[in-house]
């Protein structure tokens, strides 16, 4: 049995430490927020739920499929995603990928971190600042406000290549491991995102669930009518989420502070986003009653690095997640977790 310490608990980051718990391994989770998931992250705000990170998880192959089902409460949207261009011209979506389900859950998509998060040793509001090689073997990951280094025969990292970047950097890995490493995790680039939740109290009648802008030109870039969700809002109640593209969410990063917000107190950035969101749909729905804000700061990879390569020094030291993917899929990350997880048993042998 090895101890094992896991830097994010993200759905790639839960996925390994099922994996390696699962193996006899002993795990802890190291989470630098309050909660599991990361991105597959809900809010409830009053008496609704929207989610405002991850919408929702596909199942392409048998596994995830399994899991998915194994979670309990996963119900397929069964509404279609059409697409729009950057002059809010709106047509239908693939009839292909329209047909693969789209699954969540009532009490929103965190429902599956907490699922895959149960019997494991997860600490939360823990920010992991380096991580050391120790004399007698193994590594000590430094924790912010921590007297004295974890020990841990391996270390796997799932946060934003960023992130993890700067914890490497602040460790002491033989230079030319910390500079493979470094350099592969600066080459990972992420579209930030400020994601708006408005709920109107009409509801658009529509025949799309959501809709996504094709060529990055429009300011948003995701629309999507939450209250198609099961358990979400009130009939009567209008729940739409405008995540805003990376070209908007830059410029308007410091100014658009995280929150609830009344209509006359909306940052004015956001001040014209119900008017596009009534040009999207077609409808007049009015002025928000309340909306939320949140921002994702690395919210979609562009790219990913060569996580095979770099995981098979066998040193102890291994990523995985949304940059070894390269893309923002939950079912992508949930597997990068599991790959790397059997990787690691293999050389824990």
């Amino acid at each position: 049995m090895a101890v094992i310490a896991i830097i994010g608990a993200g759905l790639a980051g839960l996925a390994a430490a099922c994996e390696l718990s699962a193996a006899g391994h002993r795990v802890t989770l190291f989470e630098k927020s309050r909660g599991v998931g990361g991105r597959a992250a809900t809010r409830r705000v009053e008496g609704v739920r929207f989610d405002h990170g991850l919408q929702y998880v596909k199942s392409p192959t048998a596994a995830i499929a399994d899991l998915l089902q194994a979670s309990g409460g996963a119900i397929d949207i069964g509404r279609p995603v059409w697409i729009f261009d950057q002059a809010g011209h709106v047509q239908p979506g693939d009839p292909e990928l329209n047909a693969e389900p789209k699954w969540t859950w009532p009490d929103g998509v965190t429902a599956l971190a907490k699922y895959l998060a149960q019997g494991l040793d997860v600490r939360f509001e823990a920010t992991v600042t380096a991580i050391r090689t120790m004399a007698e073997g193994g590594y000590g990951i430094d924790l912010a406000g921590a007297e004295r280094p974890i020990a841990a025969e391996a270390v796997l990292l799932t946060a934003p290549a960023a992130q993890s970047a700067a914890i490497l950097r602040a460790g002491d890995l033989p230079n030319r491991r910390l500079t493979e490493l470094t350099t592969a995790l600066d080459g990972v680039m992420y579209r930030r995102c400020i994601s708006l939740t408005m709920a109107f109290a009409n509801r658009p009648q529509v025949p799309w669930y959501a809709l996504v802008n094709i060529d990055r030109g429009h300011a948003i870039s995701w629309l999507a009518c939450e209250h198609d969700k099961p358990g979400r809002a009130a009939e009567s109640l209008g729940l739409m989420t405008a995540q805003m593209a990376d070209s908007w969410s830059v410029a308007n990063w410091e100014s658009m502070v995280r929150g609830q917000f009344a209509p006359d107190s909306l940052p004015e950035p956001a001040q014209n986003v119900p008017a596009l969101i009534e040009a999207l749909s077609g409808q007049s729905l009015g002025a928000p009653l309340w909306v939320n804000v949140q921002r994702w700061r690395y919210a979609l990879p562009d790219n990913g690095l060569d996580a095979d390569a770099l995981n098979a020094a066998g040193d102890g030291i291994y990523l995985a997640g949304d940059m070894a993917a390269g893309q923002g899929r939950a079912h992508l990350a949930i597997e990068s977790g599991w790959h790397t997880a059997r990787l690691m048993i293999e050389h824990l042998r």
